[in-house]
């Protein structure tokens, strides 16, 4: 027996005319704000930047700086999402004197946890770290040790730019950042963010940034395209006969909606939505109960649509509108045809095609609603 999908607005309807299908995945964007990020401090290793600019580079005679950065890719993007292009932006506050445009700047994406609590840097030097910060040597100060001092991190960089001395740096998108990006929406408890490393090979040449704390925190713009909404999945048992619609005023402004009564069996609930392919609405078009082996939309059957929507208006592309009949078993909603006489889900038409569905056409044609959805 297939497993039931749950109904949710985003389950989109088939074609009444054409081949079931999977409707296309749809393209967005998304720029996210950083939730977590630090500065470590070589000379330092008990000193951290939690609330302040972030720092990285060589400084020379106080040794080198590095920032952690954290984006909650799965906290702003849909599950099941790919992505396409990735672009990280930051805004540089100050560079030392050495500074050049051409000092490269890579990311690297870290493989374990680190810590940002409430430690506050007014400079360069950094700040007392609080329990839980992550320093030069600790992941989360002091009980968490980094393998090796500096912070963990995997070798090749997943993004490198020559960044300015002064205004917004930008690495633009990279496969290693993409793959990044990628992973942590795929496995969101893998995301642990990357590292900043500057040049370290050369003296006074560290940038300061401004951070998530400041009015221009860094920025993650990540190009995605959906999932594509499958329709839901129809369980194996008795196939069902769909909806059967009549005018019920001349211009259609009434329909009336009947039910195939001998298939229904059972005793739970079942309720009547109506929407276009682009989803359906919450609320109820209309509540039935089924009774043995009879099925009553509302008090009486037909049910009576009254001022119902012109497909015409409502969806002007195709001039449909769809009714979805719905399981509603007190704490589910669920697609379904109601129980056959073995309590088993009954198909909706079609093999694969979204269960429980009638296209109305334009209310200047015939109401149709036919098999092979």
């Amino acid at each position: 027996m297939k497993c039931l999908r749950r109904f949710t607005l985003a389950t989109l309807a088939a074609l009444s005319t054409l081949p079931a299908s999977v409707p296309p995945a749809a393209a967005a964007v998304v720029t996210i704000a950083p939730n977590r990020d630090n500065s470590i401090f070589e000379d330092g290793p008990e000193r951290s930047c939690a609330i302040g600019s972030l720092y990285c580079g060589q400084t020379g005679a106080f040794g080198v700086r590095r920032a952690l950065i954290r984006f909650d890719v799965a906290g702003s993007i849909p599950p099941g999402s790919t992505i396409t292009s990735v672009q990280v932006d930051i805004s540089i506050e100050a560079a030392g004197p050495l500074a050049q445009a051409t000092d490269v700047h890579t990311l690297h994406r870290l493989p374990s946890d680190w810590g940002e609590t409430t430690s506050e840097c007014f400079s360069g030097v950094g700040a007392l770290a609080e329990a839980g910060d992550a320093t030069w040597t600790h992941k989360r100060y002091d009980t968490d040790l980094w393998s090796q001092a500096g912070g963990d991190f995997a070798p090749t960089p997943s993004g490198s730019v020559g960044l300015p001395t002064s205004g917004v740096g930008t690495w633009i998108s990279e496969p290693g950042l993409v793959a990044d990006v990628q992973s942590w929406l795929d496995l969101p408890s893998g995301n642990f963010g990357w590292i900043l490393i500057g040049n370290e090979a050369v003296a006074r040449n560290a940038r300061k940034f401004f951070s998530r704390d400041s009015a221009a925190p860094p920025s993650l713009r990540v190009e995605f395209t959906s999932p594509p909404v499958p329709p839901p999945a129809v369980p194996d048992g008795a196939t069902g006969t769909p909806f059967v619609l009549s005018k019920l005023s001349p211009d259609g402004a009434d329909l009336g909606v009947f039910w195939d009564g001998a298939l229904c069996s059972g005793d739970l609930g079942h309720n009547l939505v109506y929407g276009t392919r682009a989803g359906f609405p919450a609320a109820p078009l209309g509540l039935y109960a089924l009774g043995g082996s009879v099925c009553s939309l509302g008090a009486s059957s037909p049910y009576v649509w009254s001022g119902s929507p012109d497909p015409a208006v409502l969806d002007p592309s195709t001039k449909l509108i769809w009714l979805l009949v719905l399981a509603n078993d007190a704490t589910t909603t669920e697609g379904s045809w109601g129980r056959n006489s073995l309590s088993q889900e009954r198909n909706g038409p079609g093999l694969d095609g979204c269960s429980n569905q009638c296209g109305i056409l334009d209310k200047s044609l015939a109401n149709t609603c036919g098999n092979g959805f």
